[in-house]
């Protein structure tokens, strides 16, 4: 436990994590913060002994956000040592049933693609509420999956440009395909062909996160083939998924750079849209992903991006964290929604002041979408949320130039 050691060693208890920390901000118990957690672990592993329950409910009870990191002065690496812990309760055995049949079922595109086909047999029209045992919150009904809509390369409309590859991730993949295609429709307008690789799997930062280091190197080892075999064909991979676009860059060899959707968009396509003339601008405000701001460090183009489209303001607790955090959101469920419930309040106080109809909360991750909808329908706030893909389409004039 020497480099665990070390890492904790840098924590020197400020407390600055408390001003960041979504659970914190809803448990107020030092157990929930990461100098909290830290403190802990130091003890445990000291003692070299097991995790108590009383400790693996306090190492559950973070959502993998990174805003401690964000904020930190000492750059205490607090993601990692959670990993860490995590897999060593998942050596000693000290994971529920429950959470190995979920990190099983996304490790491979069957599970997923069979989930995603009972969910459609479901009823429900425009979203429904699954009532199992540990998921109570609205989700859309998933259509048919990514696979079946796009073929493997769609060319480029107009002026050619290059070509990339599009990395869509589980949730893009079967749950939010109309956004997947939408990437694909507004980049080939903007000159780029988009080649799709149907045999992808999970980026594996849910079970990077849980612990199971094993399985996340067996996903980023065949993830990369896949990658490797395109690498002569693109200039780019490309995401628009905030929590696959942090897995693949800080986590992942690339054999060719990745960027999100919104840093191709502005810094390297530098594009500029017109909005189209019977669509009033709507009024936005834009909820910055934890993995896209705070692990990825993009942060000014999407505002740049709806600043041109749409009456962009700035959002109290923009970057405040969610609460979706993947399986965070279904075996903390109670947690996840208070943090919901914080993030609702916020947003709510942000439109009050618009006085106009045309509103909407714009984000760049499913995950976000998922847990932003639901958090706002069940506080009664009538927001739509969209990813700011979609609301490029909408508006904006189609361009081949």
């Amino acid at each position: 436990m020497k480099d665990d050691d070390r890492q904790l060693d840098l924590c020197v208890k400020c407390g600055t994590c408390r001003t960041m920390c979504p659970v914190f901000r809803v448990t107020g118990e030092e157990g929930g913060v990461a100098r909290g957690k830290i403190s802990i672990l130091q003890a445990l592993y000291r003692g070299n002994t097991r995790f108590s329950e009383e400790t693996l409910d306090f190492l559950n009870q973070c959502v993998t956000c990174g805003s401690c990191e964000f904020v930190c002065p000492r750059d205490v690496p607090f993601l990692q040592i959670i990993e860490n812990a995590r897999a060593k309760a998942l050596r000693d055995g000290q994971i529920s049933l429950s959470k190995k049949i979920a990190l099983k079922l996304i490790s491979g595109k069957r599970g997923i693609s069979a989930a995603a086909g009972l969910g459609r047999l479901l009823p429900g029209d425009s979203g429904l509420q699954y009532k199992l045992p540990l998921i109570k919150r609205h989700i859309p009904k998933p259509g048919k999956s990514l696979d079946s809509l796009l073929p493997p390369f769609s060319p480029p409309l107009g002026r050619y440009r290059f070509d990339v590859l599009y990395f869509p991730g589980c949730a893009m993949r079967y749950l939010y395909t109309e956004t997947a295609k939408n990437l694909v429709t507004l980049l080939n307008r903007l000159g780029v062909g988009v080649f799709l690789d149907f045999g992808q799997k999970c980026c594996g930062f849910p079970h990077l996160t849980a612990g199971d280091t094993k399985t996340f190197e067996q996903l980023m080892s065949h993830n990369n083939q896949t990658f490797s075999a395109f690498k002569d064909k693109i200039k780019y991979i490309v995401t628009a998924c905030a929590t696959c676009g942090s897995a693949l860059k800080n986590n992942y060899e690339l054999p060719v750079e990745i960027l999100d959707i919104n840093e191709l968009l502005v810094d390297v396509l530098d594009a500029h849209f017109q909005l189209k003339s019977d669509k009033k601008r709507p009024v936005t405000r834009f909820h910055h992903p934890c993995h896209l701001m705070k692990h990825q460090h993009v942060k000014d183009q999407p505002e740049d991006i709806l600043k041109e489209i749409s009456d962009f303001g700035e959002m109290e607790g923009a970057d405040f964290c969610c609460g979706f955090g993947g399986s965070f959101s279904v075996f903390e469920g109670e947690l996840s929604r208070g943090i919901g419930d914080k993030k609702a309040e916020m947003i709510k106080q942000s439109f009050a002041e618009t006085g106009i109809k045309e509103e909407v909360l714009v984000t760049s991750c499913p995950g976000c979408i998922l847990q932003l909808s639901d958090s706002l329908k069940r506080n009664g706030i009538h927001v739509p949320v969209k990813h700011i893909v979609d609301v490029i389409i909408e508006y904006m004039e189609e361009s081949h130039d």
